[in-house]
């Protein structure tokens, strides 16, 4: 009985090749082969959960998982061309359904999982299938939903209708209810390292090697972000920017601080991945401070500022702040009010007079 892995992966982009029968994640084959057991001895679950940072190939391995699951001409691998594969891919599949958190708010922007989108599918469940012998859902950052959809989820888990599987994904599986939690086949998927990114951006994206070392780097071992940079000259600009006002906010007063997260907190999902790209920034600060090589920063094109604030702060004062941040990210994916949670951060990041 598989019940929890740690692990990493990452996936290669959509090549139409009839020829290819595989998975398109790729990395620790712990995952693949797990999976693929399940099916090939008939002892699927019902519910399966990849929980793990942002972009690092959760929702690819769920689609995957679901092809795997449902194709025709591969036991356990999804060949990519059978008619299940291709509307799977094509999220068109009458006994498959994705859902994704929807975005609401005009002044304060959010995501939402939906509980009509959550008890539409339960109904579908109820339903015998159309083309298979099973019903699956993909359910993606589950980090998002609402406390009527995750009850609602919650009572389906505990007693699934007929042949069903959830497929679940969530960036924060510590902002999960224990009870849903339990009753899910969870796996951890870690970033990868930067040397495996390296190479798939060179090989799968033809990137130089150059960008592709740089781009590895910056990523934190998240492949799905460093395509994203590699194609979206914009999204390496906010990160630029994000990364600027962090050292800007340093030397503010209160005040100041108190006003950039007022502004910060007009966009929730937006705010945690800015919190997620200074994690990585502190935990960067953190390694500078303690003198190691290992592992190495992520964020070299801010070497030079990331030891000044090394130098200027304390380990402790650096491991508080990290704490902080991860403990801000928590508070906003369990629906804390933003500006209270944001203002409290601003407090507890140190202060440093000058990075001149």
């Amino acid at each position: 009985m598989f019940s929890k892995g740690l692990l990493s992966c990452y996936y290669k982009p959509m090549v139409e090749n009839s020829n290819n029968s595989e998975w398109r994640t790729i990395g620790h084959e712990l995952v693949i082969g797990a999976l693929t057991n399940h099916i090939m001895s008939g002892r699927l679950r019902h519910a399966y959960l990849f929980s793990g940072p942002p972009s690092v190939g959760k929702s690819t391995l769920a689609t995957d998982f679901a092809k795997a699951i449902c194709c025709t001409d591969n036991l356990g691998v999804p060949c990519g061309v059978c008619r299940p594969c291709r509307l799977i891919s094509a999220s068109k599949h009458p006994d498959v359904v994705e859902i994704n958190p929807n975005t609401s708010g005009k002044s304060i922007m959010r995501e939402r999982l939906s509980v009509d989108d959550i008890r539409s599918a339960i109904y579908r469940f109820t339903l015998n299938p159309v083309e298979l012998n099973r019903r699956v859902a993909i359910i993606n950052n589950f980090e998002t939903a609402s406390k009527l959809a995750s009850d609602a989820i919650l009572k389906t888990l505990e007693e699934p209708p007929g042949e069903t599987i959830f497929i679940i994904s969530t960036d924060h599986a510590a902002s999960l209810a224990e009870t849903i939690l339990s009753r899910c086949v969870v796996f951890r998927l870690n970033p990868i390292p930067f040397t495996v990114v390296e190479k798939a951006l060179i090989n799968s994206w033809g990137a130089n090697d150059q960008k592709a070392r740089f781009l590895a780097r910056i990523s934190g071992g998240r492949i799905g972000w460093a395509i994203r940079l590699l194609s979206d000259d914009k999204t390496l600009e906010d990160r630029s920017t994000k990364l600027i006002e962090l050292i800007n906010l340093l030397s503010l007063s209160r005040v100041g601080r108190f006003a950039y997260a007022d502004k910060l907190r007009k966009d929730r999902q937006q705010a945690v991945k800015t919190l997620a790209l200074w994690e990585g920034w502190w935990r960067d600060v953190m390694i500078s401070s303690t003198g190691t090589n290992s592992p190495e920063i992520s964020n070299v094109d801010y070497k030079t500022e990331i030891h000044f604030i090394a130098e200027q702060l304390d380990t402790t004062k650096i491991a508080n702040t990290l704490l902080a941040i991860r403990k801000t990210q928590k508070d906003l994916q369990k629906n804390a009010n933003a500006r209270l949670a944001l203002e409290v951060l601003m407090l507890q990041i140190p202060t440093v007079s000058s990075l001149s």
